[in-house]
């Protein structure tokens, strides 16, 4: 039985009703995640730059080294430092940079994956915690 969202609102089957924690527990087995940057594509040199809320840009990736990462291939490095894999369940590209403003982030590989189809009008959100 459809339900309606608001008066006069579309109306919207309560089995597609997903909370966010719920759904990041879903897709990556942890209890939730925060929202804390982007990887916005960069047409001039090809790169995804790996930008976080405050700090800026911490890292880049080539856009080669982004689908080798979809494809499964291991050891890819991010600039200046850091690596860049699939995550175990294969529906998340974990990103991990050391030092100052880094960490470990997390983006949908299907974002990614549309991001890098649709260059460069697309963007992809970089998620931390709760791993």
């Amino acid at each position: 039985m459809p339900v309606q969202d608001s008066p006069g609102g579309i109306m919207i089957s309560p089995v597609f009703r997903f909370h966010l924690p719920h759904l990041f527990w879903f897709l990556f087995g942890c209890s939730v995640l925060w929202k804390v940057g982007r990887l916005k594509p960069d047409p001039v040199t090809e790169q995804l730059r790996v930008i976080i809320d405050g700090p800026g840009e911490i890292g880049r990736i080539s856009r080669n080294d982004a689908r080798a990462v979809l494809d499964r291939e291991e050891g890819i490095e991010i600039e200046p430092g850091g690596t860049v894999g699939l995550s175990l369940s294969g529906r998340g590209v974990v990103i991990e940079i050391p030092g100052e403003g880094g960490g470990r982030f997390v983006a949908v590989a299907m974002k990614v994956w549309n991001m890098l189809e649709k260059w460069p009008r697309k963007k992809a959100a970089l998620f931390e915690g709760g791993y």
